[in-house]
């Protein structure tokens, strides 16, 4: 059971830090701290948002962009969201591309879910880049009613694979909301550890820990 938002489509980099590589790398005006405030806010106001439940990755990240802007009162053109957009956006298939390889070596020997904190849209997503034909199981938290990290979501993930918690892995970036929870029904848990806001106090919930998705092709197959 893979997470998407910060695992498949960033390998590891908390999204709030890669739409900040882009503010730096676009020279935005503003300071980190107020840029995480916007990222908060904007957050809460997309997880709302039924205009989100048919759009495309792209469609997710030009509204991101264009409402985190509002918020923080930037002058960003329309020509440049879509520049800036077009970058993240190349950016982000290069990295899904990498972990559908990944998914796709697994794939004739395991039953693969992604299962995230997402805005209704993951189906709309996972076809975008050809995701949906390696998984079986698609969870979307806006749609299923419970989000990470309570464990009810993976017991879904589980029940909805048709496989017992102790034979199912979990692989995370989060491991506040992913690690921790899967492992207190008893998944075995990968945690990719990347670039975040926080670093936890203990990470013993954590059976494995990589800093590259790549790693877990062969940390799956060898204990098969």
């Amino acid at each position: 059971m893979f997470d998407f938002g910060g695992t498949i489509d960033t390998d590891g980099v908390h999204w709030s830090e890669k739409f900040w590589e882009y503010y730096r790398r676009f020279s935005l005006g503003t300071d980190k701290k107020s840029f995480e405030r916007a990222f908060v806010v904007s957050e809460q106001e997309l997880g709302s948002d039924p205009g989100l439940r048919t759009a495309t990755m792209y469609g997710t990240l030009l509204r991101q962009f264009g409402l985190q802007f509002a918020i923080l009162g930037l002058p960003v053109t329309q020509d440049e969201t879509i520049k800036i957009v077009n970058a993240c956006y190349a950016d982000v298939g290069r990295t899904i591309a990498g972990a559908r390889m990944v998914m796709q070596a697994l794939h004739p020997r395991f039953r693969l879910a992604i299962i995230s904190n997402f805005y209704g849209n993951l189906e709309v997503v996972a076809r975008e880049f050809n995701l949906d034909a390696l998984c079986s199981v698609l969870i979307d938290s806006a749609l299923v009613g419970v989000r990470k990290p309570d464990p009810a979501i993976f017991r879904l993930g589980t029940d909805r694979l048709g496989v017992p918690a102790h034979e199912a892995y979990v692989v995370g970036d989060s491991y506040e909301r992913d690690i921790v929870p899967a492992k207190s029904i008893g998944c075995r848990t990968i945690w990719l550890k990347g670039k975040s806001w926080t670093t936890p106090a203990s990470t013993d919930a954590a059976d494995v820990t990589i800093e590259r998705f790549e790693e877990v092709s062969s940390i799956i197959t060898r204990s098969a």
